[in-house]
């Protein structure tokens, strides 16, 4: 149950002043249903009015305060012509403009000889300045209406500014002072406020920070949301600790001959893995580990050696994929391994309706398999493969679903920067497979404009009759009226006319799974020789006979989609490159994420820069929606505060595991305030 501090905070936001049903809805829309959400919708920005230059040292462009006497006005007579009043100071002349300016109100704020406070942006027009439309215009007594700083938020439609701002403003009269969850020697190192105080400044400021790593209220803020988060994630892992696990011990009666049947060596980071998992399922605790394996890094051999060491103990393994396609794939490669092993496999998605074995030793299949009334006995391991769409509470669902004293290992081919590593799974250890198996060779990348096409094509035709695959991703299914984009329908016309309908196939994410298999295996077959797709194929294809990838309109993709993309070929001795198409212009943006892919194959610098180029917010929630969901943090710019949050929450679950001291007590508070009470309940007294 909520504490009752924390009740004017979460009041609905028709509540405050001046905040109707219909501004209501917009705000809800635009930050979430409380006043709390109100008062962290955090400003994008700020605008400084505390220059007060004379006119003779005014810049263009920049925004200014200043003092002026009202010469005369020039109204226009053309309604494309603009209303100027003529100002003045001792030093010089500037023109005030209004465009479709009513005359009668212009007269009146600006009567002659008056001296006048304006505030807004300065430009230079036929060599005398000017401000258009000026923010502020007000009297040398009403000085304090002018907010010498000025906060820009982010918006959305039918909102302006103002409104906003005087929302903020009414919320931030419902702040209440709440108990100190921060050690006083963390506060006092850094020179914070109280939580109430450190909000207030952050909507009120009274300086303006260059970097926004030096404002000391946004990061005492982002500090208690990081906070909040990292203990609910240890709350929980301090529960998970406390289950008892199956304790699988090896026997090496199936890994043996596994591993006497393998036509290649495992990379040292596969052996470490395999070991570290291996430690995992043969302890008494219950293992819940991240594997994190960069686009053909091999963990799926890593996740069949933990299944056998499973089935060795006579407990059955579910291996889940987010797809249709890539459960097929897993099932197909399962089975190639496996062959000489008397062990039972079983593919259950929704396209597979007869034979289903549910009592198989290792079952395949998509999260569909928990939806449905089939019940799983004996589960000693669950395997969740790509689901880092999948939050923390997720993840315990799922698990509670296979049994909670199995054990869980995920999966993900993308490679985490270590921020939001620490940000998303501090509730799991993690194995890494950074080096790549030792017979793959680098994808060579390289970047055309789109007017090469035709050379483009031209030169593919050698790939074809070497016998070389080809895949060919567009971003959109269908030609968009309002969007040049290529799309894969248009791309399929102009190929087979170029190569023949018998070269060329096409799949995308709206075609029904039984054609999209179809599809797959007539291009594996060799059948097809040049796949058109969406960015359907960035997971789960898997082809050693694919050479080469075009990635059509490359601008509109992040690095870690491109990467992703990339991956699907190089999986075989040959060489392989990846075609980056562009459209012209390029944005600054643009050009960086094409020169990094171009420089590196590793998909965990790219990860790293691709956080750095697009800030957190967007990777969160584009790449990564399982990830937490943060409104004043940025993981881009706050590491440090990250690790700092994560050591205190470590500290406490050690000192404090029930938070039962007066500072556990306000920690409570604040699992409160951001929402993060579910891992009360994991504390087991409380």
């Amino acid at each position: 149950m909520r504490p009752k501090i924390l009740y004017p905070l979460f009041g609905p936001l028709t509540s405050i002043k001046g905040i109707g049903p219909k501004n209501a809805s917009l705000l809800e829309y635009l930050c979430g249903n409380y006043i709390v959400n109100l008062l962290t919708h955090s400003p994008a920005s700020y605008i400084d009015r505390r220059n007060n230059p004379k006119i003779k040292d005014l810049k263009e462009d920049s925004i200014v305060t200043l003092t002026i006497t009202v010469e005369s006005h020039a109204p226009s007579f053309n309604k494309r012509m603009p209303y100027r009043i003529n100002c003045s100071d001792e030093t010089g002349i500037i023109s005030v403009v209004y465009f479709n300016a009513r005359a009668i109100y212009i007269k009146k704020l600006f009567p002659i000889n008056s001296k006048k406070v304006i505030s807004g942006k300065v430009e230079a027009y036929n060599d005398i300045y000017q401000m258009a439309h000026p923010k502020y215009v007000v009297n040398l007594n009403e000085l304090e209406n002018i907010k010498q700083i000025e906060c820009v938020y982010p918006l959305t439609a039918g909102i302006t500014s103002r409104i906003l701002r005087k929302s903020i403003d009414s919320a931030l009269t419902t702040c209440v002072d709440l108990p100190e969850w921060i050690p006083e020697d963390i506060i006092n190192k850094n020179g914070w406020l109280s939580w109430k105080k450190s909000l207030i400044n952050l909507h009120k400021p009274k300086e303006i920070y260059t970097n926004i790593i030096d404002n000391k209220y946004l990061n005492r803020l982002a500090f208690d949301e990081l906070f909040s988060h990292q203990l609910k994630l240890r709350l929980v892992r301090n529960k998970l600790t406390l289950i008892k696990g199956n304790s699988l011990k090896p026997t090496n009666k199936l890994i043996n001959v596994l591993e006497s049947n393998l036509d290649f060596k495992l990379t040292i980071d596969q052996i470490k893995s395999i070991n570290e998992i291996s430690q995992n399922l043969s302890s008494e605790n219950k293992m819940l580990r991240l594997l994190q394996g960069d686009v053909g890094s091999g963990k799926t051999i890593v996740a069949i050696f933990a299944l056998l060491q499973v089935v060795e103990n006579n407990k059955r393994g579910i291996l889940m994929a987010p797809t249709e396609l890539l459960a097929q794939q897993h099932y197909e490669t399962i089975k190639k391994f496996l062959k000489d092993l008397k062990i039972s496999i079983s593919l259950i998605t929704g396209s597979v309706k007869n034979n289903r074995d549910y009592k198989a030793d290792i079952i395949i299949g998509t999260h569909a398999l928990f939806q449905e009334d089939a019940s799983f006995t004996d589960v000693g391991l669950l395997i969740i493969d790509e689901q880092h769409k999948f939050g923390v509470h997720q993840r315990i669902l799922l698990n509670e679903k296979a049994g909670n004293e199995c054990d869980t290992l995920l999966m993900t081919a993308t490679p985490i920067p270590r921020t939001l590593e620490l940000a998303a799974y501090g509730d799991m250890d993690i194995s890494k497979l950074v080096s790549m198996p030792l017979n793959r060779k680098a994808i060579i990348t390289k970047s055309m404009s789109n007017d090469k096409i035709s050379d483009l094509k031209t030169a593919l035709l050698k790939k074809i009759k070497n016998n070389e695959k080809i895949y060919w991703v567009c971003p959109l299914v269908e030609e968009s009226e309002t969007s040049s984009i290529q799309s894969v329908t248009a791309r399929l016309k102009d190929l087979q006319s170029f190569y023949g309908n018998e070269v060329v196939s096409m799949i995308h994410g709206k075609m029904k799974n039984d054609e999209k298999n179809q599809i797959m295996a007539n291009f594996k077959m060799g059948n097809t020789r040049i796949l058109i797709a969406t960015s359907v194929i960035e997971v789960g294809i898997d082809d050693p006979d694919a050479t080469v990838i075009i990635i059509e309109n490359s601008e509109r993709f992040g690095l870690s989609q491109l990467h992703q993309l990339r991956g699907r070929v190089g999986r075989g001795t040959k060489e392989s490159s990846c075609i980056l198409l562009f459209q012209k212009p390029l944005t600054d943006t643009a050009k960086k994420r094409i020169k990094i892919m171009k420089e590196t194959n590793d998909g965990f610098k790219i990860a790293e820069e691709d956080l750095i180029i697009r800030g957190s917010g967007e990777t969160l929630g584009t790449r990564q929606s399982g990830l937490p969901d943060f409104r004043l943090c940025d993981l881009s710019i706050h590491q440090s505060i990250l690790e700092m949050a994560r050591n205190l929450s470590i500290e406490t679950i050690k000192t404090d595991p029930t938070l039962k001291t007066s500072n556990g007590k306000a920690q409570r508070t604040l699992l409160h305030l951001f929402n993060n009470e579910v891992a009360i309940d994991y504390i087991k007294s409380g």
